[in-house]
This record gives structure tokens, sequence and C-alpha cells, in this order.
């Protein structure tokens, strides 16, 4: 990369010095041009009848006089018999000639062999005039132009080439800042992350983001061992009990009817686990963003409305109050999966009525502020402990005073990923007394 820019760099700089080089030949050339031209038009002024003689003294007296080698002039009759002037024998032509010192017979020659003239025959009324003039103003720019590259091609090469050598140090620097911790995470030092210079450009943007997926593998990875530990540990009671009551049957029903109810008992205890599976199935589904191909507007003012409906019997039946309070008098619209967010606001609802004692008020409450609608979820029951309050999001993590209480321990995991899906934000305060559960949604784009 570095040597495509240098290659590219110079090519340029080659093809810019190419057009000065060409634009002022070409200027040079025509000065002199308009020198000769000039010399040529105040000696045709005595041509004529009567000044013709004049002309071919004229022209003598300049090609005898001391003068600049650097001019060449010829008069010739109509005849082409030399006339006067300090060459011979220039044979005519209607266009710009360029003449070398070393072809021409001189009367006179004081100049270099190498030299080169740039002339033009006039015709006049009894012969013809040449006048030509040195070019060597063009050699010595071209000579001079060329210098002028090579030394500055070769101080830009050096410029451009250490300049290139850096910049690509930097960039290797920078990238070997992606591989080395991508390696190590290859490695299985998940915690591993990629360096941020704080230059704040399109690097650290992209470091931004693969420390973001990062985060988030680790995260996953840890939810799936500390899962795999939570099943072993909390599914070992329930097989361990369905073992024993299975046992029990086989070895004590006297009678169809006692190992039936043994059976059944046992049912129960396979329909829990099954329920715990498939929640932790579901969970794993959200995570993955298997619906966001089902998200729409929804009014959370609609959907809480309705989820206020719903659990305002089953909350007046365990002795509970559910109120429902909005501050927002025009639609809340946020992008979601409709279905999800019943489940998300049921589950809150829910574990307030199991986990408080009878006579709990429990609230649903829709708020706005600047591109957020947050729910509020709130219970005047026992609250949970600051300490506790990050770790019932984990899966089958269950309160010490809650293990007596139906239920796997995942209400809350589940509420975490539906939560993570929609881009919302949950946290756990204290409600003094009880617990105050807030969930803030990024107001849909109209």
């Amino acid at each position: 990369m570095a040597a495509a820019f240098s290659l590219f760099f110079i090519t340029t700089v080659l093809a810019l010095f190419t057009v000065i080089y060409l634009v002022a030949s070409a200027r040079l050339v025509s000065d002199i041009r308009d020198r000769v031209r000039t010399n040529i038009d105040s000696l045709a002024v005595l041509d004529g009848d009567r000044t013709f003689d004049d002309l071919v003294t004229v022209v003598a007296e300049e090609s005898e006089s001391v003068r600049d080698p650097d001019f060449i002039v010829e008069l010739v009759d109509k005849n082409g018999k030399f006339l006067a002037g300090n060459v011979r024998g220039v044979p005519k032509s209607t266009q710009w000639m360029t003449l070398k010192r070393s072809n021409l017979n001189f009367s006179m020659d004081r100049g270099e062999p190498n030299d080169e003239f740039l002339a033009i025959w006039k015709p006049l009324s009894k012969g013809s005039l040449l006048v030509g003039s040195d070019n060597s103003e063009v050699k010595q720019m071209k000579s001079f132009l060329l210098r002028l590259l090579a030394y500055g091609l070769l101080a830009t090469s050096v410029a451009i080439a250490l300049c290139a050598i850096y910049f690509a140090r930097q960039t290797q620097h920078r990238i070997d800042a992606f591989a080395n911790p991508l390696a190590r995470v290859s490695q299985g030092h998940i915690s591993a992350r990629v360096p941020i210079s704080g230059l704040q450009d399109d690097i650290d943007q992209v470091a931004s983001q693969v420390n973001g997926m990062l985060g988030n593998l680790q995260k996953l990875i840890e939810n799936v061992n500390q899962s795999s530990s939570d099943i072993a540990h909390d599914l070992k009671k329930p097989l361990g009990r369905l073992r024993q009551r299975l046992d029990d049957a086989r070895r004590k029903a006297k009678s169809p009817a006692e190992f039936q109810s043994a059976v059944d008992a046992a049912l129960l205890d396979i329909d829990s686990i099954t329920e715990t599976f498939d929640a932790l199935l579901r969970i794993t589904q959200i995570e993955a963003g298997a619906r966001k191909d089902k998200f729409v507007d929804v009014d959370l003012r609609v959907l809480l409305a309705d989820v206020h409906d719903v659990y305002d019997i089953v909350a007046e039946d365990a002795g509970d109050r559910l109120s429902f309070a909005s501050e927002v008098a025009h639609p809340a619209i946020v992008r979601g999966d409709p279905e999800l967010l019943v489940q998300l606001f049921a589950n809150l609802v829910e574990n307030a009525i199991r986990h408080c004692p009878s006579g709990t008020d429990i609230g649903l409450r829709l708020c706005a502020s600047p591109g957020l609608y947050r729910v509020e979820v709130t219970d005047t029951g026992p609250g949970i402990p600051p300490p506790e309050r990050e770790n019932v999001f984990r899966r089958l993590y269950r309160l010490e005073r809650a293990r007596s209480t139906d239920g796997s321990g995942l209400g809350l995991s589940l509420v975490a990923a539906i939560v993570d899906l929609h881009g919302a934000k949950i946290t756990l305060a204290d409600n003094a007394p009880g617990l105050r559960v807030e969930v803030s949604f990024p107001a849909a784009s109209v």
C-alpha cells in the first residue's frame, strides 16, 4: 500500500513537471519567434524599388558589425544570389526552420558548433530575407528544468519513502493491536480487548464495535457457563426427588391407586423440568435475535392498559392492588414484538404478586422523556437487596427467601433477554418500601 501510494505520488509529480516543461518550452520558442519577426519586420521596412539598395547596405553593415553571435541574417535577390549577410546558402522555406551552426556557412563565426537557430525566410520585392536567432535560451531552460526534476525527484522520493514507511508501520502497529487481542480470544482469553488510541478515527470506531462484540461474546459465554452450573445445581434436587418417587412407587405401592398417585406426582415433576428447559430455550432464541423480524410499531400505553386489565383480577385474588397510570397523553410508539413485550411486563407483575405479601400495592406507570419512553413497575413488598440486584437476572438464580415459592428462577432472565432484544435498558431501584423496576425504550422514529 505504501509502495502504491509512493508510485502514484511520483507519477503525479512527473506528470505535473512534464506539463510545466512543455508549456515553458513552448513559451520560450514563441518568444524567440516573436523576436525574429520583430527583427525581420524592422529590416523589411526598407524594402521598395528605391530603398532596396538601402536594405542591402543595412544588412551588410549589421553582418560586419560586432554583435551577438546568436543572430543570423542573409539577403538574396530573386535568383537566389547572395547580396549581404553573415551566412550563405541557407535553403529557402516557407516554414520555420531549426538550423545547426555547424551546417551553416558563416562569414565570421564566433559561436559554438552545437548551437541551433530558429529562422524564417521573408519574401521581398526584389528578393528574400532570412533572419534567425539562437535558441540557446530554450536549451538552457530545458537543462535547468531537468536538473531541477532530478534533484526534486530524489528529494521527493526520499520524503515519500520515509512517510510511507512511517505510515505503513503505524498502520501495521494498529492492525497488530487488533490481531493480538483477537489471537488471545481464539486461545480462550475471552476478556482480551482491542486498545483504543483515543484519536476518534475510523479504526477507533471499528475497535469500539469489536470490543462491544467481544463483550457480548464474553457475556454469552459466562451465561452459558453459569447456566450449566445452575442447571446442574437446581435440577439435581427435582431429578433426585423424581427418582425417589418412582423408586418408592416401584417398591412400596400396595395398590394400583397408590402407584397411579406416585406416577402422577412424577409427571408433575417432569412437567416442571420440561418447563424449565423450554424457558431456557426461549431465552436462547430471544438472545439470538430470532424474533426481530416480527418487530412492528407498538403503542406502550395501549399494551400496558391491556396487561393491567388481565392481571388486575389476578392481583385482586392474591389480595393485592394493581394500578395503571400514564403521564403520556399521546400514543407512545416503540418498535418491538408485541407478544414479547406483553410477556416482559406480565413477568414483572407476576413476580411482584408471587414474591410480595398479601395487601401489596403494585403499580404500572408510563412516563416520557426526550427520545425515550420509561415504564415503571413498582411494589411495596420486601424489595431486593442492592448486592443481589444484578444477580437476579442470571438464569436459574433465586433469592434465598424465594426458594420456597413456585418458579424456576428464569422469569427475570427472560425479562433481561427481551429488554436487550429491544435495545432497551432495565434498572432496579429502591421504592422505599419495595422495589421499582424501570424499563427505558427508545422512541420509534416517525
